[in-house]
C-alpha cells in the first residue's frame, strides 16, 4: 500500500493526528499551532502513564499548574 491510496483518517496530516482534547474543558488543542502558540500544558507523569492529561493554558492556571490526577507539576508542551 502506499501513501498515495491512504483516504480519510489514515491519510498523513489529518487533523486527528495531531490534535488533543483538554482534560478539563475540552477545548481542542492543535499541536502544529501550539508551538507557536505555547498554550499547551501536560503532566509528564500522567502522560507516562498512558493518561491523555493535556491541559488548556487556561485551565492549568486555574489548577495552578498541578495535575488533577496525581497533583504532579504541569509542563508546558513546547519549553
Amino acid at each position: 500500500m502506499t501513501v498515495g491510496l491512504l483516504k480519510g483518517v489514515n491519510k498523513p496530516g489529518h487533523r486527528g493526528w495531531v490534535t488533543e482534547k483538554c482534560a478539563i474543558c475540552g477545548t481542542v488543542l492543535d499541536f502544529v499551532n501550539g508551538y507557536e502558540a505555547k498554550n499547551i500544558y501536560y503532566c509528564p507523569r500522567c502522560v507516562e502513564q498512558g493518561l491523555k492529561a493535556y491541559f488548556c493554558s487556561a485551565d492549568a492556571r486555574r489548577l495552578h499548574y498541578k495535575c488533577p490526577y496525581c497533583k504532579g507539576e504541569l509542563k508546558p508542551f513546547y519549553s
